[in-house]
């Protein structure tokens, strides 16, 4: 387990193989929010803190690869229109 209290705002959010995801907004209900101004859809995501492997001085890592984190992004997106 990652300690999450050194997760910031606007510390930046990369997959398991470094590659940028995106920027931390804030800590929301066990995820990490992203800012939508770093979204390719303009909306806010969300990665659950349970998915984070280390978070060091300036970026947090997910466990993740990107395809996988595009993947939750979709099914939050296709859950959120059903539930509502």
């Amino acid at each position: 387990m990652v300690d999450t209290t050194l997760i910031r705002e606007h510390m930046p959010v990369v997959d398991c193989r470094g590659r940028h995801v995106g920027t931390v907004d804030d800590l929301d209900a066990g995820r990490i929010k992203l800012t939508r101004s770093g979204s390719a859809d303009g909306q806010h995501h969300y990665i659950p803190l349970a998915e984070i492997s280390s978070i060091d001085d300036d970026k947090v890592t997910s466990q993740l690869s990107l395809e996988e984190i595009e993947a939750l992004f979709r099914d939050g997106e296709q859950r959120a229109h059903t539930e509502g």
